[in-house]
């Protein structure tokens, strides 16, 4: 959360995720309100990752200006020493956001570039369908 990526959450809570298979010419994308989990969930999201996730989260510094590469190796050492001792030590800056979609978009390419475009909007009465123009 203290990330730059974590700010800017926090200032504009919007993001879209997109997923794409160039091999088929296909791509979804999610876009919609994120909203913070609470610290409860956000610790087990951690807990179901790696360790080396706990060490990074450890050192909690991310984006911040890195004088010295030194510097990253004593924090990191430490980090991974911590998070081997205790796997359940606390990160506070361990965030889990979760996207709370708001439109759905599928599309289909076309190699005549007519793509195929399903956008899916959240309404107060569920979701409205609409063809897109490519």
């Amino acid at each position: 959360r203290t990330s730059r990526k974590g700010r800017d959450l926090a200032a504009r809570p919007y993001a879209a995720l997109a997923f794409y298979w160039p091999e088929v010419g296909r791509q979804v994308r999610v876009a919609g309100r994120v909203v913070t989990a609470g610290p409860e969930e956000s610790a087990a999201d951690l807990r179901r990752r790696s360790p080396g996730a706990l060490a990074a989260a450890l050192v909690g510094r991310q984006s911040e200006v890195l004088d010295a590469y030194e510097e990253l190796d004593r924090a990191s050492a430490a980090a991974w020493e911590r998070a081997q001792r205790e796997p359940d030590a606390p990160a506070p800056t361990w965030t889990l956001y979760v996207l709370d979609p708001e439109e759905v978009e599928f599309f289909q390419g076309d190699e005549h570039r007519r793509h195929v475009r399903l956008r899916y909007r959240a309404t107060d009465d569920g979701w409205t369908r609409e063809l897109l123009w490519p």
